[in-house]
């Protein structure tokens, strides 16, 4: 199976999501064809300072894909996701937007012919993960963290306000999945590098109530959360919750190393998880 791969500014960067991700789609035959000569989607704020210049951040990948022979695009960032959704949104609902940008691109030699579906990575490993045929890790309770834009607005994937995809994962992959409030409270997201104390006081919400619940370690599905959960603990919040990828969990449920997922990069040790009987 291939997909057309965005990877996006902070994948590479990230606490073992790109290992993660390469190792779990190479076991499970899924070839991740990124986009080439890729830039950034202008993030979620793009749009409020520039709706052409943003249209056309993200356009650029629509027609590139295109070109590589894809009709759907495949991200395993929230931001990205979000972005890369409301671009396809509004080109297909405002055909004077989707000219200008059009004619934009048409400057350096890039055309776009039509927008292409824009999907979640989660999605695509979700459903090709097995069932866990061994039962170690049931004794490790997670809290799932969805964090606040996967499904707002759209909620294809799932309800906005109560999604249960990522719990329901948890529990096919051999993890027992944890109840608790703070699963689509929104973490800071880049306004923790600027402001950074008010933040904090968000990411102690979310870990105090995961911990409260009873979790031993936390998994996202977006870099950004990943990192804001993660450091704030350095900090002295008060917890001491490792925070994983919903991919490196799925890696251990395959059966890859630690290591190879990249396990050994959070701030907060996951060996609790990964070291079973």
């Amino acid at each position: 199976m291939k997909i057309c791969f965005y990877p996006g500014c902070s994948f590479a960067s990230s606490a073992g999501y790109k290992e993660s991700t390469e190792a779990v789609c190479a076991k499970l035959g899924i070839e991740l064809c990124e986009i080439t000569d890729w830039n950034c989607c202008g993030a979620t704020v793009s749009f409020g300072e520039n709706t052409i210049r943003a249209l056309s951040l993200s356009s650029r990948h629509f027609a590139i894909a295109q070109s590589m022979g894809f009709s759907e695009i495949v991200t395993g960032c929230n931001a990205c996701y979000a972005t890369l959704r409301k671009a396809v949104d509004v080109l297909q609902n405002d055909a004077d937007l989707f000219d200008r940008t059009k004619h934009v691109l048409e400057q350096i030699g890039i055309t776009l012919a039509a927008v292409p579906t824009i999907r979640h990575l989660f999605e695509i490993i979700s459903c090709a993960m097995p069932s866990a045929a061994i039962e170690s890790y049931k004794d490790v309770p997670i809290a799932a963290y969805y964090g606040c834009q996967l499904t707002r607005p759209h909620q294809d994937l799932d309800r906005g306000d109560h999604p249960t995809v990522l719990e329901t994962f948890l529990e096919k992959i051999g993890f027992t999945a944890t109840s608790h409030s703070a699963k689509t409270s929104c973490c800071g997201a880049s306004h923790a590098v600027i402001h950074t104390n008010e933040c904090r006081v968000l990411t102690q919400r979310i870990l105090r109530e995961m911990e409260g619940k009873g979790a031993k370690a936390v998994t996202t599905i977006c870099p950004l959360c990943q990192f804001n959960l993660d450091q704030n603990q350095s900090k002295g919040v008060g917890t001491n919750l490792p925070v994983t990828y919903f991919t490196q969990l799925a890696g251990l449920s395959l059966g890859i190393s630690p290591k190879e997922l990249g396990m050994n990069k959070f701030l907060v040790t996951a060996e609790k998880v990964w070291t079973r009987p």
